[in-house]
């Protein structure tokens, strides 16, 4: 098995660390962001810049997908339903592992890394959650969650010893502190507030998208932007009012 990897990278501070954890054990690294229309990741409403960051910070190759598209045939019909709001993330998690995989394989490495905590996300950071994941993106064995690894079974790279299983983390739950005080030990201090945040867990948001999957068939991602601002007002099946 190759010591290389693909790590889902998306600028935040979990993302961040799992990097460096595996970079600490020599592993070779190329990075993948995914973006939509519905990131709120950084204070610039840019998901990839962020990414595009810390990948400089590491030294580490990133390739950054529009998954906008993608995206939208998703949420309006998710196989494993939706979280608290209208977001889809278990689905979203498969069908971003698919292309990660896909761009494992292009690329010539053997596993996926990712800064997923378990525990952290309530609906696909669940332990059983990760499990459906892993076998619904046919992925099974090859997703190393450093971060959490040690509370999870052993993937293949860990089992193979490409990777070292005792120096990977416990890490559980959604306090952060672990996370920042091992950021301080790798004296890394210039990072963002938790990444990777989705407009769908907003319940505002999730409302009006949920207007707009109701009343609209071919909506357009110019019709989702427009959800982003202003108030909006329902007049008939065919008529909206958004003031802005």
């Amino acid at each position: 098995m190759k010591r290389k990897a693909v790590a889902l990278l998306s600028g935040g501070l979990d993302s961040r660390l799992a990097i460096k954890v595996m970079l600490e054990q020599g592993i070779d690294l190329v990075a993948v962001n995914y973006v939509t229309v519905f990131c709120t990741c950084t204070s610039k409403n840019s998901c990839c810049s962020e990414a595009k960051k810390a990948a400089d910070e590491f030294s580490v190759p990133l390739k950054v997908f529009n998954y906008t598209k993608q995206f939208l045939e998703i949420i309006k019909n998710p196989e494993h339903g939706y979280g608290s709001n209208l977001n889809p993330c278990i689905d979203c998690r498969i069908s971003m592992f698919e292309n990660a995989a896909d761009y494992m394989r292009e690329m010539g490495a053997s596993f996926l890394v990712t800064g997923e905590v378990l525990g952290e996300r309530p609906m696909s950071q669940r332990r059983d959650s990760m499990r459906v994941i892993e076998r619904d993106s046919g992925l099974e064995g090859l997703i190393l969650r450093p971060l959490s690894a040690r509370l999870l079974e052993p993937t293949l790279p860990e089992r193979e010893g490409i990777v070292d299983r005792e120096k990977l983390l416990n890490i559980s739950g959604r306090s952060r502190k672990p996370q920042i005080e091992l950021a301080a030990t790798f004296d890394m201090k210039d990072y963002p507030c938790p990444a990777g945040e989705c407009l769908l867990t907003d319940p505002e948001f999730a409302k009006r998208m949920k207007d707009l999957l109701d009343q609209v068939q071919d909506f357009t991602i110019n019709d989702v932007k427009l959800l982003k601002v202003g108030r909006h007002f329902r007049l008939s099946p065919k008529a909206k009012i958004a003031v802005c």
